[in-house]
């Protein structure tokens, strides 16, 4: 594997990142309307185990979920950014083995998706 090597070479690889930034999209938006009905995720939670937190969280999702039941919407605006993948980005300061690792997994996570 050469250490040049473009971020995007292959079409697969570019249809990879469309769908990765489409799916990011959705992931954000959802953390962001969590994040505008329950303020209590703005910032760091109020406790000290962190093995609660996944339960914090699910159980902000529950209760979103049952406001969205009961026709009980939010009008905080959800501002997310605009990410194109496909623009060109600045490379990373990453050492070769991280670098080399995350190509074999993009890769591999490419040839996955292809066979979808």
């Amino acid at each position: 594997m050469s250490l040049n090597r473009p971020i995007l070479s292959t079409e697969a690889e570019i249809d990879f990142n469309k769908k990765l930034s489409s799916v990011r999209m959705m992931v954000e938006r959802s953390i962001g309307l969590l994040k505008g009905r329950w303020r209590c995720l703005l910032d760091k939670l109020p406790m000290t185990r962190t093995d609660f937190i996944p339960r914090y969280i699910i159980g902000c999702c529950v209760l979103h979920n049952l406001c969205l039941l009961r026709n009980d919407e939010i009008d905080v605006p959800i501002l997310v950014e605009n990410h194109n993948m496909l623009q060109e980005l600045l490379p990373l300061d990453v050492n070769v083995n991280d670098r080399n690792e995350g190509i074999v997994k993009r890769e591999n996570l490419t040839r996955l998706l292809n066979q979808l």
